[in-house]
């Protein structure tokens, strides 16, 4: 008896089509897709994930302008094609116009015949050849000159909302907004953070070295490394299996150095999610003491156990609760409160691109009001004499200076602090007066994060 053929595995192509459909339906963001992906392909070559990844980011990245060129083409509305037909003409345009190493009839062919695949009605099949077909032979349509159409001009340049354009314009002028759009399109490095609990940064980069992963020391983290060049996907090297290292911007690892803490300390983090910073918190106090991590997704609380678990983390306690209300501890328990607060995240899209299609104007009005209630929830907490760090990954000054000026005048018993000296030396640049910790992809090619540090007197 003739043994069952084995079942042919995705193409980067139909995973990255499947992934951004799903996306584009709200079922989660591509970066969960695409991990849900990788996990049910494990086998999938090198290559292709890199490929995958390429495809997925990359459209995400350039979205609006991918938009305008294929409805320069296009006889019909794009809001008028069915989603699965946009999402592969959108993935055949960026493999046609971004991507040099990718032959024109290959990725038109491809794309075709993946439409059928997904049994879309054979006009569309015939709209999709075509569309393709011609952008690949004509290239793409002029872009409206800046100097005659500057919202729309730099909104289709460098694939952002026009909304966000015209805000940043408004705020920074079109030479430092020019900056800001051009450094999220930017491929950022590769940032790890090492597991000090249980190896330094030298010994880590020469562990990497034999696992065929090149590294270089972080310029303003001690405890960071960017990796240059690897051969195997980084989540298969045993040094990541064994907790030696996660995945960590350079700016979200300097804020944890923000809060004075020394060993024994009792600390509430509010927000906790992966446990990025649960783990930098635990090193810091030597895992000894109390962090409290709360977080209300049971999901990611499910992600911090097994992080805590991987990292060696003793002193840390996931806890499910909502924190815009009234948390279950008693008043003054904790030396240190840390909020990595809800917000528009418009500081990390050098990273996750999908979020210039996701968000709209006005889901930021949504964020100050519940920033503003988890910092009141957290007041009572802090002991006399403790602190509280307020964290956001924004740009938006409601989001960050407001929030923290609101708080101060609600609550005359806080003061801010402005100690540079709390970061290592060549990171101490980002704390400006009065006391506001500051980056920016633009500046200084780490993400925009946001910190402000409180003591209750």
């Amino acid at each position: 008896m003739a043994e069952p053929k084995a079942k042919r595995a995705p193409s980067a192509r139909e995973l990255a089509v499947r992934i951004l459909a799903g996306a584009e339906a709200k079922k989660n963001t591509v970066e969960e897709l695409m991990a849900q992906a990788l996990k049910r392909h494990p086998g999938l070559p090198r290559v292709e994930r890199a490929f995958l990844l390429e495809l997925v980011q990359g459209v995400k990245r350039w979205q609006i302008r991918l938009d305008y060129f294929i409805s320069r083409i296009s006889r019909l509305p794009l809001e008028k094609l069915p989603p699965l037909a946009l999402i592969i003409l959108r993935v055949g345009a960026y493999q046609l116009l971004f991507l040099d190493k990718v032959p024109n009839h290959a990725a038109v062919k491809e794309m075709v015949e993946l439409a059928k695949a997904r049994h879309l009605p054979r006009r569309h099949v015939g709209f999709i050849n075509a569309v393709l077909r011609r952008l690949a032979e004509e290239g793409p349509a002029p872009l409206p000159p800046l100097n005659e159409e500057p919202v729309r001009g730099l909104s289709l340049a460098t694939a952002h909302p026009p909304w966000l354009v015209k805000r940043w314009l408004k705020r920074y002028g079109p030479k430092e907004t020019l900056a800001r759009l051009t450094a999220n399109n930017t491929i950022p490095p590769l940032t790890i953070r090492v597991n000090t609990l249980k190896t330094t940064p030298a010994a880590l980069a020469a562990r990497l070295r034999e696992e065929g992963v090149e590294t270089k020391p972080c310029p303003y983290s001690p405890v960071g490394l960017h990796i240059t060049s690897l051969q195997t996907p980084p989540q298969d090297l045993a040094s990541y299996r064994e907790g030696l290292w996660l995945f960590q911007d350079e700016a979200a690892q300097l804020v944890s150095y923000l809060v004075p803490l020394r060993p024994g300390m009792r600390v509430l983090e509010i927000g906790a999610g992966r446990g990025g910073k649960t783990t930098h918190l635990a090193e810091r106090l030597a895992n000894r003491g109390l962090i409290a991590a709360v977080d209300y997704h049971r999901r990611r609380l499910k992600e911090l156990s097994l992080t805590l678990k991987r990292w060696g983390v003793t002193a840390a306690w996931p806890l499910r609760a909502d924190a815009f209300r009234r948390l279950p501890f008693k008043a003054g328990s904790f030396d240190a409160v840390i909020i990595d607060a809800p917000c528009s995240a418009l500081g990390i899209i050098r990273r996750h691109p999908e979020i210039k299609t996701r968000l709209e104007a006005r889901d930021l009005t949504t964020f100050p009001p519940r920033q503003r209630a988890m910092l009141r929830a957290a007041a009572p907490l802090v002991r006399p004499g403790g602190h509280l760090l307020y964290i956001t990954c924004t740009t938006e000054p409601a989001e960050n200076e407001a929030v923290v000026e609101t708080f101060l005048q609600d609550h005359p018993g806080f003061r801010l602090v402005f100690d540079p000296m709390l970061l290592p030396p060549r990171a101490r640049l980002f704390v400006v007066s009065p006391g506001y910790f500051k980056t920016s992809p633009a500046d200084h090619n780490l993400d925009a994060f946001f910190a402000a540090l409180l003591v209750k007197e």
